[in-house]
Parts: structure tokens; C-alpha cells; sequence
């Protein structure tokens, strides 16, 4: 019992030591939130800071959206999206919404959605430059 409680002790003290030092922790703030389009529908943001290029054109992008109140909802909604975009065909997916992962998720146009539309331009416009 004693050799695993010690086992546990530097178990612990090793991972303390080395999240310590990680450099992952700079990157939970920055955040570059860019107000693209404000409609009747609500409000789209994205963070400039997030676009990551994948494979075959495609990028990754960190966006927000907030739902205008309604009627049934007073206050508005706001949600976090992690979309995956393919340049080349104008097409996106949401890979996560408000940190859930969406494994079943299709691509999809915007089907003239234009918020969505601005995402793809200004994120694929970005990524190009």
C-alpha cells in the first residue's frame, strides 16, 4: 500500500511539474474576435486567431453567434462553434457547438445563409493571405 500511495505522490508531482511548464495556457485568452455581420437573425463573430489549415484546402475556425431575442426567448442565445471549411467548394461543417462534438455532421452549403456566407469568405479570405 505504501509503494502505490508513493507512486501516486510522484505520479502527481511529475504532471504538476510538467503542465508547469506547458505552453498551452497563453492560448485559452487570446482570443481576436471580429464582428462580421449584424442582421434581423443576431450577430456573427470569428476568431481570427483560430484558423488552422487542414488537409485538401479545408480550414478550421472558431465562430460566435448570437440569436436575437424572440418571443419564447427574451434574452437571446449565444453559442460557440468550431466549423470546418473547405475553401475550394464553399462548403462547411460544424465539427463542435458549444463544446460538444458533432461526429455525424454533414457539408453542407449555406444555402444563402448570410452570416454563414460571411464566415466562409472572410475565413477562407484570411487563411489565403
Amino acid at each position: 500500500m505504501k509503494i502505490i500511495l508513493n507512486l501516486f505522490f510522484l505520479s502527481l508531482s511529475l504532471l504538476i511539474v510538467i503542465l508547469n511548464f506547458a505552453d498551452y495556457s497563453n492560448a485559452i485568452g487570446n482570443v481576436d474576435w471580429v464582428l462580421l455581420k449584424e442582421n434581423k437573425d443576431g450577430k456573427e463573430w470569428l476568431d481570427r486567431g483560430s484558423i488552422k489549415p487542414l488537409r485538401n484546402g479545408e480550414i478550421s475556425v472558431l465562430t460566435k453567434f448570437f440569436k436575437n431575442p424572440t418571443e419564447s426567448n427574451n434574452e437571446g442565445e449565444l453559442s460557440l462553434y468550431v466549423m470546418r471549411i473547405n475553401c475550394d467548394d464553399n462548403k462547411f461543417k460544424d465539427i463542435s457547438i458549444n463544446g460538444i462534438p458533432q461526429f455525424n455532421s454533414k457539408w453542407q452549403t449555406s444555402k444563402n445563409d448570410e452570416l454563414i456566407d460571411i464566415v466562409i469568405e472572410n475565413s477562407c479570405a484570411e487563411f489565403l493571405n
